[in-house]
């Protein structure tokens, strides 16, 4: 069943609200006069799935906007956080908005992971009730997690929203007792993310690419194989080993992968590396995949490539850390669409980055906890003694304890992971 029930972007041509509760909820963000973001129109033209090139009619009549005070929505007392219950649905929409490249099931999957870890923020007084963010925190196994899925509606942003979001996340999984609490940004929310502790490791680089330039690629079928159920615990453990425990993750993208899975083998019959694939929303995934060598690495994908060229899969996704490009481009912080993109993937000979991601982890110690609160206060201009602001105080301190084996892990993905050939994509990590 799909997620959205009613006026799926993808098939409306017009979105009417004051007729039907659920849409009504599901689009309530065109309620909202914003003074931050544009303000109210009681008829507008809206992309509502990001680069589209289809744009929906949206009518709002007048007597249901909802006039947002100059101060942020988040201190209201119509602001609220909770477990995302029934409301995917928004979820699905937001992505869309973002245009990111989930499905329904990655979305289904990284909830059910933990349906207490995964949040929607709403505004509801009187006669509303609008779903207006979500959020996920994703385990890793037992000890980590990743943070992910911060999304807000562009009718409601700068308002404080995200880093709300945000805050809760840190909480939770603190609360939790976990770890390592990593997240890969993008620049829009580096600086959500770096208001609460977390600290820049790499860079990402999300690219499309043809199967079809692996078609006549020799790959060593003695060594690769596909994955069978069997195999399955062997390549959990020797994921583990180079990474983080995510066998939770690894088992339900290989339940969902449809036999795209494949294993690399030494001469030993020892496991150096793997690969997984399945569809996206926009292009299928060729991800994650780990391997010990660029021979390893090599194989693998012309073996899944092969695969989705036989099935006629014209272009995929693979994310991949900078370091393979021969070339890293340019790469400004503040800018969504970097201008000089990387060139010269060690790997894939025609690829085309579209988008970056910052891999970043919360390091805080005592002295940084303290700098953070002091900024929140000022930039949030509230009272030391607010309750916002003593939450935010008991986060910060909390994390600090986190931050010694925190700083080991970006120790050893710096110097130790970069030599391992890997990609991920976004469901696998929230």
């Amino acid at each position: 069943m799909k997620l959205i029930k009613k006026n799926d972007p993808r098939e409306a041509g017009t979105i009417e609200l004051g007729r039907d509760a659920y849409t009504d909820r599901l689009y309530g963000c065109f309620r909202f006069d914003n003074p931050r973001a544009g303000g109210f129109a009681p008829e507008r033209e809206v992309e509502i799935v990001f680069r589209s090139g289809n744009k929906i009619q949206v009518r709002v009549p007048e007597s249901m906007r909802i006039q947002l005070p100059e101060g942020k929505a988040v201190n209201l007392g119509s602001f609220s956080m909770e477990p995302i219950g029934e409301n995917l649905d928004t979820m699905m929409l937001l992505t869309m908005r973002a245009g990111w490249n989930q499905t329904e099931a990655d979305l289904r999957r990284i909830v059910d992971l933990d349906p207490r870890g995964s949040f929607v923020a709403r505004l509801a007084a009187g006669d509303y009730d609008i779903p207006v963010s979500t959020a996920t925190v994703a385990p890793l196994g037992e000890r980590h997690t990743w943070i992910g899925m911060i999304l807000v509606h562009p009718e409601l942003r700068r308002q404080g929203i995200a880093n709300a979001m945000m805050q809760h996340c840190v909480r939770y999984a603190i609360d939790q007792g976990k770890i390592i609490n990593g997240l890969d940004a993008t620049p829009m929310g580096n600086t959500v993310y770096g208001a609460v502790g977390y600290v820049d490791s790499y860079r990402i680089w999300r690219s499309y690419f043809s199967p079809a330039e692996f078609r006549n690629s020799p790959h060593d079928t003695d060594r690769v194989s596909r994955v069978s159920a069997d195999e399955l615990e062997e390549l959990v453990r020797y994921d583990t080993a180079r990474f983080l425990e995510r066998g939770n993750i690894i088992r339900g993208l290989y339940a969902d992968s449809a036999g795209e899975a494949y294993l690399y083998r030494d001469d030993n019959g020892d496991v150096r590396g793997y690969v997984l694939a399945r569809p996206g929303r926009l292009r299928h995934f060729v991800g994650p995949f780990l391997a010990d060598s660029r021979e390893a690495a090599a194989d693998l994908l012309a073996c899944v490539c092969k695969s989705l060229d036989r099935q006629g899969v014209r272009e995929a996704f693979i994310d991949t850390p900078e370091s393979r490009f021969a070339d890293p481009g340019v790469y400004d912080k503040s800018v969504f669409d970097q201008e000089k993109k990387p060139s010269g993937h060690r790997l894939i000979r025609e690829i085309t980055p579209v988008r970056d991601f910052t891999r970043m982890y919360q390091a805080v110690d005592e002295r940084k906890a303290e700098e953070l609160t002091a900024n929140f206060t000022r930039v949030e201009k509230l009272e030391r003694s607010s309750a916002r602001v003593e939450a935010f105080t008991q986060t910060m301190r909390a994390s600090v304890a986190n931050y010694t084996e925190t700083m080991g892990f970006l120790e050893y993905e710096a110097n130790v992971l970069q030599q391992y050939y890997w990609g991920i994509t976004g469901p696998e990590k929230g």
